[in-house]
């Protein structure tokens, strides 16, 4: 069975990477942030690449900063398709089941907590569900999961919203999807995100 994993992710740009954190760390400083935590992600999962995992990053746009860290992890990288994110997630969700994948994999790259373990417990839950999500604590998701890319699961939702995961449950359940919904998780978007991940990273130091 080919597992494919997407990482979708931007290129480090101040002013336009971790918007919201801005306010609180400056544009640079926030680019560099997001950069971090990019890192961060694709060195979470590389190693799922042994276990039979087909993992490819994309981007939003192509930039040299992609390119490198394509190249640094090993990875293929591709192009998200135009149109806003719940158009970008389906037809890249869908070019991979089209190419050959039993199932689908996307996550983010801002999820500092994000795990091998927690990503094979959504390729299990998908041998009997339809479809898989990580909840997020904002009411969004830091992961979906699928075997077949229902386009009704992403048009005409509110990304960003508190209502993204609700109302796409909404959705699975009007298409008859079984669904296996993970524990929840967090990411990092707003100040006060940024001030628990680097509680979470002096913890980790100080724990070695």
């Amino acid at each position: 069975m080919t597992k494919a994993l997407l990482v979708f992710a931007k290129a480090p740009e101040p002013g336009e990477s971790k918007t919201r954190l801005i306010p609180a760390l400056g544009a640079n400083k926030a680019a560099a942030a997001h950069e971090m935590l990019v890192l961060r992600t694709l060195d979470t999962i590389t190693g799922l690449a042994g276990e039979g995992y087909d993992l490819s990053l994309w981007g939003a746009v192509a930039h040299p900063v992609l390119d490198r860290w394509a190249k640094q992890f090993g990875l293929p990288l591709c192009l998200q398709a135009v149109g806003d994110l719940g158009q970008k997630m389906q037809q890249g969700l869908a070019s991979v089941l089209e190419a050959g994948a039993s199932q689908a994999l996307l996550i983010g790259s801002d999820c500092p907590v994000m795990t091998t373990e927690y990503i094979r417990q959504a390729s299990a839950a998908l041998a009997a569900s339809d479809l898989v999500l990580g909840p997020a604590e904002d009411g969004g998701y830091v992961l979906i999961g699928c075997k077949r890319a229902h386009s009704e699961l992403f048009a005409n939702i509110t990304w960003g919203s508190d209502t993204v995961l609700a109302e796409t449950l909404k959705r699975a359940e009007q298409l008859m999807l079984t669904v296996t919904v993970l524990g929840t998780m967090w990411d990092v978007d707003r100040p006060e995100d940024w001030v628990r991940f680097q509680r979470l990273e002096s913890e980790s130091v100080g724990g070695d």
